[in-house]
């Protein structure tokens, strides 16, 4: 009889089993840079949403149903993400949508997410991208990070307040939205808190020789310079820099992160930049172990969000009890106490961007990423 029972129960899980697998699945699509100037990004996100979603499924997935990833590259052009976008919403029907992190890209699906009505859950810093109007947020745009504001004050503050730096100077892309609204965020705390901006660089598109920008800036003798850009662009500037003979602090944003040190050698010392999270953290060094152990290189910070991005998404799945893309963008709105890799998650249903985020510093020396730790900005 017990023997019979046995066999009766491994029956039914076999079945159970096969009923999942054969379910229809949920759709999840992403959106990222594989293939241009931010592909080691693109890629690294990639590989962490696809991370997440392998342990949802290994876990029996959501709603009795297994999980399917569809991720398009983007190219880092702007028109290829909407057409990627409307393909995952129209063809591929896929529910929720993950998006990179190029705020250029948020910027231009943020209306027409608002008439497809498939939300996106990415990381873009510019508050634009998910503020359609003060006190209006963008209905199917949420975001994971904090805001270019917060990482342009973070850094000035940090270079007054902690470096006793007064003297600054600053070099961007004027048509990197991102890079041009963290430079404007910079250069207004500074000023207002009594720094001088002695030098103002911007450079185009494309653009791979910044000595002409940058000999300005040494004419005027700044104490640091801040560089806001993507790695690509950073990691010349920066070294470009250092062959000219400026050792002066250099000031950026996230995109300082891992690989910037193995782009550029000792180039990338005496660097202090703004992230979102301290690489020495438990969570981050378990998760680097299996990914590295998984994919044989080592992630760059969008792995992490990219998980993370996949895991609020996920539970809002779970929350809506629902696979409807309007229930998941309602469910997305009351997220609230989501732990991921990087922060434990609750969005502002105003603004639709991650409550109370606090920057990490972390400094580049010798070669090494050491964390100075959480920094919030003065305020006046």
């Amino acid at each position: 009889m017990k023997k019979s029972l046995v066999i009766v129960v491994v029956a039914l899980m076999l079945l159970a089993g096969m009923q999942v697998s054969a379910a229809e699945p949920i759709v999840v699509g992403a959106i990222v840079d594989l293939s241009a100037a931010t592909a080691l990004w693109g890629q690294s996100q990639a590989r962490g949403i696809e991370m997440a979603i392998e342990e949802y499924n290994a876990a029996g997935g959501l709603l009795g149903r297994p999980l399917e990833l569809k991720v398009y590259d983007f190219k880092m052009d702007v028109q290829e993400g909407i057409t990627a976008y409307q393909r995952l919403a129209n063809q591929d029907k896929a529910s929720v949508i993950l998006g990179a992190p190029v705020s250029n890209l948020l910027l231009a699906l943020a209306p027409i997410a608002d008439q497809v009505k498939v939300p996106i859950v990415g990381e873009p810093s510019d508050q634009r991208a998910t503020t359609k109007s003060p006190g209006q947020p963008w209905p199917y745009i949420f975001a994971s990070q904090a805001t270019c504001v917060d990482y342009g004050e973070t850094a000035a503050s940090y270079a007054i307040y902690e470096l006793g730096l007064t003297q600054l100077a600053v070099i961007n892309n004027k048509g990197n939205a991102w890079a041009d609204e963290i430079a404007e965020a910079f250069i207004a705390y500074a000023k207002e808190h009594g720094a001088t901006i002695v030098s103002r660089e911007a450079f185009n598109w494309g653009d791979t020789d910044f000595r002409s920008q940058l000999s300005n800036i040494q004419r005027a003798q700044p104490e640091a310079i801040f560089v806001p850009e993507y790695l690509q662009e950073a990691s010349q500037i920066t070294r470009q820099a250092r062959e000219m003979g400026m050792d002066m602090v250099i000031l950026g944003p996230n995109s300082y992160t891992p690989p910037m040190v193995e782009l550029i050698g000792s180039a990338a010392d005496n660097v202090y930049f703004v992230n979102n999270v301290a690489f020495d953290l438990p969570q981050i060094k378990e998760f680097t172990a299996r990914y590295v152990e998984k994919y044989g290189i080592e992630p760059t910070v969008n792995a992490y969000f990219g998980y993370d991005n996949a895991v609020i998404a996920l539970e809002a799945i779970r929350r809506a009890d629902s696979a409807n893309s309007q229930e998941i963008r309602d469910a997305l709105e009351k997220t609230e106490n989501v732990q991921g890799l990087i922060f434990n998650y609750t969005f502002d249903p105003v603004t639709h961007r991650t409550d109370e985020f606090i920057a990490t510093v972390i400094k580049i020396e010798n070669g090494e990423y050491v964390t100075v730790g959480q920094y919030k900005p003065v305020k006046k």
